[in-house]
């Protein structure tokens, strides 16, 4: 229960529930979910950190680049959490808008070079 209880803690936070959302449609890039977010790569970065310190997302190396994505839930009530999120969150505004803005990526280098340029 307590761990039930911090998930939905967790994923009570607007951007991070966002990043969740997309990251059920795809796998991402730090610089394209703060493109999507319109925040800083050092705060999708820390919300990041948060969620795969519960587990909810696990991270993979590429280059300079972190490829993030959903990993498998560390037990079967975060999990249908995870799944009640993706059916309730597929009709929000945000959701779509921000799968729309996903998906319009077309060249990811470009993007992180954008991004650290304008953190810079």
């Amino acid at each position: 229960m307590r761990e039930f209880a911090e998930a939905m803690k967790i994923l009570g936070e607007p951007n991070r529930l966002r990043i969740v959302k997309m990251l059920q449609e795809r796998s991402a890039y730090v610089c394209e979910i703060a493109q999507v977010l319109g925040i800083s790569m050092a705060t999708v970065s820390t919300h990041l950190s948060v969620l795969k310190r519960f587990h909810i997302v696990e991270d993979k190396r590429e280059g300079v680049k972190i490829l993030y994505s959903l990993s498998s839930p560390p037990n079967r009530d975060i999990k249908k959490l995870l799944d009640f999120l993706k059916e309730i969150g597929e009709n929000w505004k945000v959701t779509k808008e921000d799968r729309k803005h996903l998906h319009s990526i077309e060249n990811v280098d470009e993007v992180c070079s954008k991004q650290r340029n304008t953190e810079s």
